[in-house]
């Protein structure tokens, strides 16, 4: 192989890693878009649409919480629609409901406190120290920022469906 050849294969990787990484970046662009959209409908369905009382006893209450849910999941629906199969329609609106439904018993977050946090309020009586834990500040907030990034990660599976309709460039 002479050297002008080496060279030119060598610009040719180069050019190749360059569209590679061109690639990559408008994937995560368009994945961090996609998930922005998501998590701005989680906050305002979640939220915005949730009454006070509804907020103090669904996590104890599934008929609460099931209507709660409808209602969360119903606000994805108009983006759904006009973005994934039919399939994957139902895939999305199951793993919305379902996974919302799990999170806001707020077991995952127990299960967290309990294995990972460890609070000394939990060492006696887990359920009796986490309603402690939870009354602190450190411990709200703690709740409320796992409880989010839950809910949030529980958003990829919807995110990824949707980034197999978007057309390729």
């Amino acid at each position: 192989m002479s050297i002008q050849s080496s060279t030119i294969i060598k610009l040719e990787r180069r050019q190749a890693c360059k569209v590679l990484g061109v690639i990559m970046i408008q994937y995560l662009a368009n994945f961090g878009g996609i998930l922005t959209i998501l998590i701005f409908i989680h906050f305002f369905t979640d939220w915005l649409f949730q009454s006070h009382a509804e907020a103090m006893v669904k996590h104890n209450h599934s008929a609460i919480r099931a209507k709660h849910c409808a209602i969360y999941t119903l606000g994805f629906v108009p983006l759904l629609a006009l973005t994934v199969s039919p399939f994957e329609f139902l895939a999305s609106i199951s793993i919305l409901f379902f996974s919302h439904f799990y999170l806001d018993t707020y077991h995952l977050v127990f299960l967290w406190a309990k294995y990972i946090r460890r609070p000394p309020e939990m060492n006696e009586d887990p359920v009796g120290g986490f309603i402690q834990f939870v009354s602190t500040p450190l411990g709200k907030i703690l709740m409320i920022a796992i409880d989010q990034i839950s809910h949030i990660t529980c958003l990829l599976p919807v995110v990824w469906m949707i980034m197999r309709h978007l057309p390729t460039s």
